[in-house]
């Protein structure tokens, strides 16, 4: 169903809700002040939702819906008595066509902020101080109707107690619920948005132009000095990147074993193209190759030094990866590099986003003149 059609479903809903409820309470001779408040309240959030309005538009909505209400049925009513004699009638008329206008209005408000944009850019308010403005109207509401008529409930006191405030209960707790899966779904989507973006750095640091330019290159030298099983070799393993990547392009975890076979074959092909000015250790522990660790991590660090730093066959790039007992440390000389490109820090901040969501402990960077030290935690989970 579309928006407009499902607005207008939620707001001749309520209106006959609150219709009905008037009728019922006038005929059982009870208060109907709180439950129709709450009622109107609740139209209110609801329409809010069909347009994902966010609590911060929510909350000023309820305040007028609140306030703006109570006067607008004031005079509805007065105009209605001069028509209808039928207390019954009258009130029920009253209540509903109340709230067609004020659900009218709050469709219009909430259609508008939507397409404009409102509150986008700002920081959201928590959903919880969405239930802490209903809890407050609620009360300055009793508050009031008991001030303006001390024996408003009159014989049915205990009655009107219990149907006000097991609304008042329905309405917090829907609150409650709706508060706690939006901010799931928040959760969910900021988790997916952030997966999605570090993926998409993944792979395109590996189809960049001069990445495919330069695997190339170094493939058809090996064809035209006829190294075919080496030619054979590097086609191999590029593919296995390539494989590696897309398969795990959804994990937010890989084990550390599969890790460093795919970072041992990238190793392998970037020594085929920088030869001696590019050395690497590796000194992993067998023990802890059952952990787990961000794919792609390990090797995008490497490539991070090998894009910011020089390199000669008397002066070469060390790369040294090894783990203490909490961490995998990928560590590097750092050598003036004649035409560096400008470091925007881009895959760096992605893998430490990645860290941070599944891992407490985070990822710690550690630089210097003479070295970059990047330590990545070592996580013990079972996937």
């Amino acid at each position: 169903m579309k928006k407009p059609g499902k607005e207008l479903t939620i707001i001749l809903s309520f209106s006959l809700l609150h219709a009905v409820m008037a009728i019922l309470s006038r005929l059982l001779g009870l208060s109907d002040h709180l439950t129709l408040t709450t009622l109107t309240m609740l139209m209110a959030v609801a329409l809010c939702q069909v347009r994902r309005t966010s609590v911060n538009t929510m909350i000023i909505i309820l305040i007028i819906v609140n306030f703006g209400g109570f006067y607008l049925s004031t005079y509805i009513g007065k105009i209605l008595k001069i028509l209808f004699s039928n207390t019954y009638l009258r009130g029920g008329l009253t209540t509903f066509i109340t709230t067609l206008m004020v659900g009218g209005i709050v469709s219009g408000i909430v259609s508008l902020a939507s397409k404009k944009g409102c509150f986008r850019d700002r920081k959201e308010i928590s959903s919880y101080w969405l239930m802490l403005v209903f809890t407050v109207i609620i009360i300055a509401r009793l508050t009031l109707i008991i001030v303006a008529n001390k024996n408003m409930y009159g014989s049915h006191m205990t009655l009107n107690i219990i149907i006000d405030y097991s609304f008042c209960c329905f309405a917090m707790l829907y609150l409650a619920t709706n508060a706690i899966k939006e901010a799931k779904l928040a959760q969910e989507a900021k988790e997916q948005t952030k997966l999605a973006q570090y993926s998409y750095i993944r792979l395109q640091q590996q189809v960049k132009p001069h990445f495919m330019f330069n695997n190339l290159n170094i493939l058809n030298s090996l064809i035209c000095d006829r190294q075919t099983d080496q030619a054979s070799d590097f086609v191999y393993k590029l593919a296995y990147l390539y494989r590696y990547l897309i398969d795990n392009e959804d994990e937010k975890l890989v084990p550390l074993r599969e890790e460093m076979d795919f970072v041992n074959k990238y190793i392998d092909l970037m020594k085929v193209r920088f030869e001696s000015s590019f050395n690497v250790d590796v000194n992993i522990d067998e023990n802890i190759m059952s952990t787990l660790v961000v794919p792609s991590s390990i090797q995008m660090l490497i490539e991070n030094a090998l894009k910011h730093n020089g390199g000669t066959s008397e002066t070469p790039l060390m790369v040294s990866i090894f783990n203490t007992s909490t961490h995998i440390v990928v560590r590097n000389n750092r050598i003036e590099k004649n035409s560096c490109e400008p470091s925007t820090h881009l895959g760096l901040k992605y893998i430490r986003q990645m860290y941070d969501d599944v891992s407490p402990k985070g990822l710690k960077v550690d630089s210097s003149d003479e070295e970059f030290v990047v330590k990545l935690p070592i996580i013990n989970l079972h996937i």
